[in-house]
């Protein structure tokens, strides 16, 4: 039979590369012409060389580097094989890692969306929330006037050395009560949302993950003032007294800036919210609140 033998120009084409590329193979010794015309240089390929570059493209897809496919090349089949798992391993992983890439971008995207949503400030809404879950860390001496910076450095921390993301949305939970002024008010703990679903592992002894419940919440939301903190907790309180509300969780007050351009000045929206019993059609709705 005769052998047949490809000018690099259709090697390109049968082969879907560029005559760069294969020009760039040959000068690295990685994949070389069969016959080169040492009068005029012409590079000819045999039809026997396609399943070389076969492997070459394959490894390449799956991003390993040329120097590595040179070595490769090298390898018995028993070795090949070897190497084709660890790749495997090493794909499934970055597989996961864009999974996780992908529910944290969805996560954060969720969490604007829900503020976009934020019907309107200064007025109490009722709306249904989805579970959320958070890392939490137990306060003291903190308060709407003044939170202690280590508490949010410690939140960072540990959720980057988990080898997750931290989110720009932070929460506080205090008891609901008739305040009068804000400095009755006392933080029982501060709060970052987890975007990704991984297991935390390293927690100090004041920290811990829980789950913000889902379910109908009544809710208020407001730019954050210190002047007017007060009055808008009031109009909430007074809203699930006047409806004969039962709740069944504390407050939870969520920060979530309403730009991020450090230019200009900062500015928050402040959304307090409270969980409501959760009651059948026929249930007797009866005055009262828990705290």
């Amino acid at each position: 039979m005769k052998e047949h033998y490809y000018s690099i120009g259709e090697m390109a084409k049968l082969t879907n590369l560029s005559i760069q590329t294969l020009r760039y193979y040959d000068q690295i010794d990685l994949f070389k012409p069969a016959y080169t015309d040492p009068v005029t240089n012409y590079r000819y390929y045999h039809e026997s060389q396609f399943y070389y570059l076969d492997l070459i493209k394959s490894l390449k897809y799956v991003g390993t580097p040329l120097d590595t496919i040179k070595q490769v090349q090298n390898y018995p089949l028993e070795e090949l094989v070897a190497f084709l798992s660890k790749q495997e391993q090493v794909i499934e992983s970055s597989i996961q890692r864009l999974q996780e890439v992908q529910y944290t971008l969805l996560k954060t995207k969720k969490q604007l969306e829900e503020q976009l949503a934020i019907p309107s400030l200064n007025e109490v809404y009722e709306k249904m929330e989805e579970d959320i879950r958070v890392l939490y860390i137990k306060v003291h001496n903190a308060t709407p006037k003044y939170i202690p910076h280590t508490y949010f450095s410690e939140l960072i921390k540990t959720i980057e050395n988990e080898g997750s993301v931290i989110t720009s949305r932070y929460g506080c939970t205090y008891q609901l009560k008739p305040y009068q002024s804000i400095e009755e008010i006392d933080y029982q703990n501060i709060f970052t949302p987890i975007l990704t679903s991984r297991f935390l592992h390293d927690l100090s002894g004041e920290m811990d993950v829980m789950k913000i419940k889902a379910g109908r919440y009544v809710c208020i939301a407001f730019i954050f003032s210190l002047e007017k903190y007060i009055q808008h907790y009031k109009t909430l309180y007074a809203y699930i007294e006047a409806n004969q509300l039962l709740v069944e969780s504390d407050v939870y007050e969520f920060y979530m800036p309403t730009h991020y351009a450090p230019t200009k000045e900062e500015q928050y929206v402040v959304e307090l919210k409270v969980k409501l019993k959760d009651q059948s059609v026929d249930s007797i709705v009866t005055r009262g609140f828990m705290v």
